[in-house]
């Protein structure tokens, strides 16, 4: 549906140099609401293939005479999911784990980032950007909670993107605008995940290896899912996963991806040059190492293993094979 565009008001002032807003005239038409008017966006209804491009979302509309949002998660782990494992050794936060829980908690806006002010850029500065960015991530929080309980309930492939936003409140066209392709809503952590991963390598002390400084902060992530907090996501994910040919596919692909960002920092900073094999070597046994810990705490969660006695086991497993990995790479990429 079209709507005109309304007459404009000029504000009035009342003489102490606030404006005031004037009365809206019933006969002029206003705006839509968020996602009422909006029409689905052409393209795959489910979900499975590209998505269309992210116009007009309601969520992320920029506002005038403000400043960029402050984006939750731009520092690595910031936002923590719930129910997915906090990872140690990523900063002052935690950082979600690909495939254990899908989920995002809205970001909280800090108590007097800014002063309000008086007159129409007061009015202005309280929608955003702090409440926008709040209000657009309790949105993303809300399809994530649908899509998750949707794929729990009947499996990833049998869900349509149509589906999940009727569920979440929202159209087609807001999901595709936070999660460009349907496999997002799964594997969404993956982004902190990566950069976390990689803070823990550029990080690391003198005299620490790669294989040192990324083993261990992959061993405490996979560690944390045994908890009971993790238990359920972990449970549920890795049956959404291993129920899904599509999603078995994209895990593999993020894998190998995280393994080449890896390999390719690796190369940077050892000035390595082209086709050196030692970069991919340190990057596959550290990220082999995090998909073994990864599939063995699904498979003790899905037994009905939990707490501290599945921490344990991913523990001692974890670090039996970060051991495996310093003797073999322990001289490789020292920090000088």
């Amino acid at each position: 549906m079209t709507h005109g565009a309304p007459a404009v008001i000029q504000p009035t002032d009342r003489g102490d140099g606030t404006d005031v807003a004037p009365t809206p005239d019933p006969a002029v038409p206003g705006p839509p609401p968020a996602d009422a008017g909006e029409a689905p966006a052409a393209g795959s209804t489910d979900g499975t293939i590209g998505a269309p491009a992210p116009v007009g979302d309601p969520d992320t509309a920029p506002v005038a005479d403000s400043g960029p949002p402050a984006v939750p998660g731009a520092a690595p782990g910031s936002s923590p999911v719930p129910g997915a494992a906090a990872v140690p050794g990523a900063g002052s936060g935690a950082v979600p784990v690909p495939g254990a829980a899908p989920g995002t908690s809205p970001a909280p806006v800090p108590d007097g980032a800014e002063a309000p002010a008086r007159g129409r850029r007061g009015r202005r500065t309280l929608r955003g950007p702090g409440l926008r960015e709040r209000r657009r991530q309790q949105t993303r929080a809300r399809i994530v909670d649908a899509a998750a309980e949707l794929f729990a309930e009947r499996g990833f492939d049998t869900v349509s993107v149509v589906e999940i936003a009727q569920r979440a409140g929202v159209v087609e066209k807001t999901v595709f605008n936070h999660f460009p392709v349907k496999e997002g809503l799964v594997f969404e952590a993956d982004p902190p995940m990566r950069a976390a991963l990689l803070d823990a390598v550029r990080h690391r002390p003198a005299g620490e290896s790669v294989a040192a400084a990324a083993g261990s902060f992959v061993v405490a992530a996979m560690s944390g899912l045994g908890s009971e907090e993790a238990a359920t996501g972990v449970a549920e994910m890795a049956a959404v996963i291993r129920g899904s040919r599509t999603l078995q596919v994209r895990e593999r692909e993020i894998l190998g991806e995280l393994t080449s960002a890896l390999a390719g920092l690796v190369a940077e900073e050892t000035a390595a040059e082209p086709g050196s094999l030692e970069p991919w070597l340190a990057a596959h046994a550290v990220l082999g190492l995090y998909a073994g810990l990864l599939e063995l705490a699904r498979d003790r969660v899905l037994a009905g293993v939990t707490g501290p006695a599945l921490c344990a086991e991913l523990l001692a497993r974890g670090e039996k094979g970060l051991a495996l990995l310093q003797f073999g790479l322990a001289g490789y990429a020292k920090r000088r």
